[in-house]
């Protein structure tokens, strides 16, 4: 027994050499990154799951049918003569449609399916001198039917062309799919925990822009192609996920990249160093600056 012992600890020992010399700084890297991907995802799950979402105190009453289990419910909320708006919408888990083309009297109209009354959003709405302010939140689900495929929960709302907005979009987890480029934005906000972002404002005709842009875990493409509002102050962050920007290439535009793990291509813009910019690039006249802040994953910048 006891000379097999000598054995059996050079025996481990040499497991344990070989173990650390093949744990490289490359390897330790993307252990950390994956530890990190299954703590969001962990993170976001017990969110979904507890229903703890942000969300005001005020808003208790949904406008929506209490009733209807399998069919949408519309609701619309009135412009009643306001010259600005202010929009917030704020889901747990599920599909967010933003578009424009609401009814000429409207602020936004929306239309809401939700397998189960309770899940359905609360909306409150307040005047501030010209100005409408709305919130449409999710008030929480609970049990485990958060994760059923047949508990579909998908919102597509209407937002008026009329007046300036500012907007702001908060998904936990879940598809976005913002139609911007009818819209008159004075900011946007858009902060999206887990899932794919798709933001499109090309055709954009509206006045200055300020945008504020988070994703956490997903691809986001967000498409400013043939913009022509004025001014557009934009900052992205891209959490982990690939991400593609598009822009007018006659546009003076400059592009800030700060790039974690992952390539940077860029079609039809030129580079100096982590500064894009479109053709015919002059600092002298006013200037759209978009700055992004990418994780892990690709990033795609192309002039359209």
């Amino acid at each position: 027994m006891n000379s097999q012992k000598p054995d059996n600890d050079r025996l481990a020992y040499h497991v344990g050499r070989i173990n650390l010399s093949g744990l490289t700084m490359t390897k330790v890297i993307l252990w950390l990154v994956a530890l990190t991907i299954v703590s969001f995802v962990i993170g976001f799950g017990l969110l979904a799951f507890s229903g703890e979402l942000p969300s005001s105190p005020e808003n208790t009453a949904s406008p929506f049918s209490q009733t209807a289990r399998l069919t949408p419910n519309t609701t619309t909320v009135p412009l009643d003569g306001a010259t600005s708006g202010s929009i917030t919408i704020r889901m747990g888990a599920g599909e967010v449609t933003l578009r424009g083309n609401a009814p000429s009297t409207a602020l936004i109209e929306a239309t809401v399916f939700s397998k189960e009354p309770e899940w359905q959003p609360a909306i409150l709405a307040s005047r501030n001198g010209t100005e409408k302010i709305v919130t449409m939140t999710e008030k929480g689900h609970n049990g485990k039917e958060w994760f059923a495929v047949d508990s579909p929960n998908s919102w597509d709302v209407r937002i008026t062309e009329i007046i300036p907005l500012n907007l702001s979009v908060e998904v936990g987890a879940g598809e976005t799919s913002l139609e911007l480029g009818s819209l008159n934005l004075a900011s946007l906000a858009v902060n999206n925990g887990a899932g794919d972002t798709k933001i499109d404002l090309s055709h954009y005709r509206g006045g200055p822009l300020q945008a504020q842009i988070n994703n956490g875990i997903g691809d986001m493409k967000i498409d400013f192609g043939d913009y022509r509002g004025g001014q557009l102050q934009a900052q992205i962050h891209n959490g982990i996920g690939d991400l593609t920007v598009r822009i007018d290439k006659t546009s003076n535009t400059r592009i800030t990249v700060h790039g974690g793990v992952g390539d940077v291509s860029a079609e039809g813009i030129a580079k100096n160093n982590e500064i894009y910019t479109t053709a015919g690039f002059n600092p002298a006249l006013p200037v759209s600056e978009i700055a992004i802040s990418q994780g892990v994953g690709s990033i795609h910048l192309e002039a359209v």
